[in-house]
């Protein structure tokens, strides 16, 4: 180790060899700029996360302390970010989107002071902390609270089997290999293939419910036509069957409708932008003149809250940047609503801020890149969700039953060799 550190960093070498190991890193550091943080440890190890859990001093947060306990902290961000959205599904038709969307961030930032005081411990950071890293974190937030909204606009206006392979799937891949070139820990050869099988899932999860989909229509257009049958033997209906079938013919004929390209175009822009958070959280975070995660949060959310409520702010009020969900609405309707569903918001922002506060701080030991990319593994969670709870796929087609199974064993594969990629 010595022989290689001293070729790279060209630090004398120490009067004695056989010091341990973290008398070495001390007694080298006075002399030159020696590895300071984790990932020109690692770089300088060839990508080795446990030399980083023993030379790096121990943060005064709470991080996990080895590999097997920051693998597990990342998987719950995997069933926070999986799980978070059934708030809204619980909600419903009672609350305007706009209504959620408010208690959704406040939910944040509440969780993100909760996690600063309490393991953070209000330490913003290591002694030689930069607070110009701010920047970097306020920037994610921002970026993210675009993002959000239009994956939550997509999925409303375009469908999951739409919004999900574009914003999601474009997310995934791109934030994974940006946040890799900001912090090179992980084996690539085995992290990118991961990543691919992940992007297989998410594909395969968008076909399944555009099956689904596809079945429930064929369904609902058969037992319409049972009815006009019905009503063509009582002598009411030729008219209004005539006038139907002009419709649908004009309808079939007329070009796709410019909203069509412009909810794709949105979800790609939401895609480019749920990829690049992450780097940019991780620039904040990086080497010992970076934020702790949980000082970098609470920049986050409170940056991405003031962006998703002056977007919804600006619907309300005929200055839309992006096409509004659901009617338009005042802040008396806001404050007249019950608790009740005001609870639902502030609990989804607080199971989300869970999964996120989860994602960063097991990035310390396992590299951002490999907790970003099995934190994007979330929607087999909820998938989940949805076969067990709502039973969405109760009756389904054996094509999406198909793609459920294939969708499931390529997440499989993915986490398998993302956790073989960050040894």
């Amino acid at each position: 180790f010595w022989l290689k550190a001293q070729d790279q960093q060209r630090v004398p070498r120490p009067p004695s060899i056989t010091m341990p190991l973290a008398a070495l890193i001390n007694a080298t550091a006075k002399a030159g700029p020696l590895l300071h943080n984790a990932s020109e440890v690692a770089t300088a190890t060839g990508g080795s996360s446990s030399f980083t859990d023993t030379a790096l001093a121990s943060p005064p947060w709470w991080e996990p302390d080895s590999f097997g306990l920051a693998l597990v902290v990342a998987l719950v961000s995997t069933a926070c970010w999986g799980s978070w959205s059934n708030t809204a599904k619980a909600a419903g038709s009672c609350m305007n989107f706009a209504h959620f969307y408010t208690d959704f961030c406040l939910g944040t930032v509440l969780a993100a002071l909760v996690f600063f005081v309490g393991p953070g411990m209000l330490h913003p950071g290591w002694p030689e902390v930069d607070f110009t890293r701010c920047l970097f974190a306020l920037a994610a937030g921002a970026v993210f609270g675009v993002a959000n909204l239009l994956l939550t606009t997509g999925i409303a206006l375009a469908g999951l089997s739409i919004a999900f392979p574009l914003c999601i799937g474009t997310g995934l891949v791109l934030g994974t290999v940006l946040t890799y070139l900001v912090d090179r820990r992980g084996q690539p050869a085995l992290l990118f293939p991961g990543v691919f099988l992940a992007l297989l899932g998410v594909l395969a999860n968008a076909k399944a419910y555009a099956s689904l989909h596809r079945s429930k229509q064929s369904a609902a257009s058969e037992g319409n036509s049972h009815v006009e049958s019905s009503e063509e033997e009582s002598g009411d209906g030729g008219a209004h069957d005539s006038e139907t079938s002009a419709s649908s013919s004009s309808a079939s004929a007329a070009p796709p409708s410019p909203s069509a390209a412009r909810n794709v175009v949105m979800c790609i822009i939401g895609g480019v932008l749920m990829g690049c958070w992450a780097p940019l959280s991780t620039s904040a975070m990086k080497g010992q003149e970076g934020l702790s995660p949980y000082f970098s949060f609470l920049c986050f959310t409170v940056a991405s809250m003031a962006m998703g409520l002056a977007i919804i702010g600006g619907q309300q009020c005929g200055f839309a940047v992006m096409p509004r969900v659901g009617p338009i609405t005042s802040t008396s309707e806001y404050f007249g609503l019950p608790f009740v569903l005001h609870g639902w918001g502030l609990l989804g922002g607080s199971v989300w801020a869970l999964g996120t506060i989860s994602n960063l701080v097991s990035g310390g030991p396992l590299g951002f890149a490999l907790s970003y990319a099995l934190g994007q593994t979330a929607p087999v969670v909820a998938v989940l969700w949805g076969l067990f709870l709502y039973h969405e796929f109760d009756g389904a087609p054996r094509e999406s039953v198909v793609s459920l199974v294939a969708m499931f064993l390529f997440f499989a594969l993915a986490i398998t060799l993302l956790c073989l990629g960050g040894r």
